[in-house]
């Protein structure tokens, strides 16, 4: 089911230490999303593409919207909030990989992409319903607490057929595997890296934003997995720099939706991209940021 998002921005609710164009920008391409959204969920469509990327775009607001809710309180570190923006890049560039073809190769790819709905869900719970299935039989791996419910727990899991989870994970991995962040991006394209190829780059409108979200996505991914490198990188981080990386993820991710819907020239959407376009996110950043060396 397709839903709204959004938490309000408008000037009577935000009292924030982000930029205001920036915010501005990030509170219309919510409503933007949220207008089609409602018209989807009132008038559900089977079309792939457009509830693939739906999704998609309502997952870049998601985790931006989250991003910019943490990097409001300047008493806490931009960490958190850059390792949230990485769910943010994954989606977008997902979004972009599905409208990056058209016709019935853009509807093939965004049902293969669905597919995830749906394995991923019975491989999840195969795979939990065996665990509790291995674990039943030995009461020294509950605590005290948990075994009065052992009781009516352990007839559910016996009785729940778990034959297909290793299909179900081979399933889920074959399908997964096309979905990874270097395969989307081009970084693995039949085993060649596509990303700054000419033709590539040309293959949507979104698409030349992605070699420098990619450094960005590279630069969280050490955040969010702890890596210690990331000790060293965190002054490389910026209020209005991340701030900036989020809504261009969101704006292009709805962009890729509008793209499925065939309302890539909407006047909304338009307006929205010409001001991400005039905001000057290295004056804001270098008159004020003392850079670390190299």
């Amino acid at each position: 089911k397709i839903a709204s998002v959004h938490r309000c921005w408008c000037n009577t609710c935000m009292n924030t230490v982000l930029d205001p164009q920036i915010m501005a920008i990030h509170q219309a391409i919510g409503n933007l999303y949220n207008r089609e959204a409602s018209l989807i969920e009132s008038n559900p469509t089977t079309s792939a593409s457009i509830n693939a990327t739906s999704f998609l775009a309502r997952q870049a607001i998601l985790f931006a919207d989250a991003a910019l809710h943490l990097m409001e309180d300047v008493r806490q570190p931009l960490v958190p909030a850059v390792a949230l923006m990485r769910t943010c890049l994954e989606a977008r560039a997902r979004a972009n990989h599905i409208i990056a073809v058209a016709g019935d190769e853009r509807e093939q790819r965004a049902n293969e992409f669905l597919q995830l709905m749906k394995v991923g869900y019975d491989y999840y719970r195969a795979m939990v319903t065996q665990m509790m299935k291995d674990f039943a039989n030995d009461l020294s791996k509950f605590l005290p607490r948990e075994l009065q419910h052992l009781a009516a727990i352990k007839p559910l899991v016996e009785n729940t057929d778990t034959s297909n989870l290793n299909a179900l994970k081979s399933q889920y991995r074959k399908v997964n595997s096309n979905w990874t962040y270097g395969k989307v991006i081009g970084r693995d394209v039949n085993g060649q890296d596509m990303l700054l190829d000419p033709a590539w780059q040309k293959r949507s409108e979104a698409q030349p934003n992605q070699p420098g979200l990619y450094l960005s996505y590279t630069l969280y991914c050490a955040f969010l997995h702890s890596d210690p490198a990331s000790l060293k990188l965190e002054p490389l981080l910026t209020p209005v720099g991340e701030a900036y990386t989020a809504v261009v993820a969101e704006v292009t991710a709805v962009l890729c939706f509008f793209t499925a819907l065939g309302k890539d020239k909407d006047q909304e959407l338009l307006n929205i991209k010409r001001n991400l376009i005039a905001f000057h996110v290295n004056e804001k950043i270098l008159p004020s940021k003392n850079l670390p060396p190299l």
